[in-house]
């Protein structure tokens, strides 16, 4: 499976809509970085028949040390989700 990189990606978009790959990087680095930022404040993002990403807590919970075998606590920590579209669901599924 061939992987789809940040610089592939304004080298794309640069090509696409005739804009420099300075432009390109500029315009794609401010998406990124306004995406990252509402994440961060704990707001939803979402990109119309893309995806929606979600700020999500996970709890605390009891584990067990892999090595020790004893019982620890598992810190709550932040991670985020993604959610598929719809339409981009049917259209990967097809």
């Amino acid at each position: 499976m061939e992987k789809l990189n940040k610089n592939t990606i304004i080298e794309l978009v640069a090509d696409k809509v005739h804009i420099s790959h300075v432009d390109a990087k500029a315009a794609i680095d401010e998406t990124f970085d306004l995406i990252t930022s509402a994440l961060l404040k704990g707001k939803a993002v979402n990109i119309k028949n893309f995806c929606v990403f979600e700020p999500k807590t996970k709890a605390g919970r009891k584990g067990t040390h892999p090595k020790k075998h004893t019982q620890i606590m598992i810190k709550p920590k932040k991670t985020v989700t993604i959610h598929l579209a719809k339409e981009f669901k049917e259209k990967l599924n097809k």
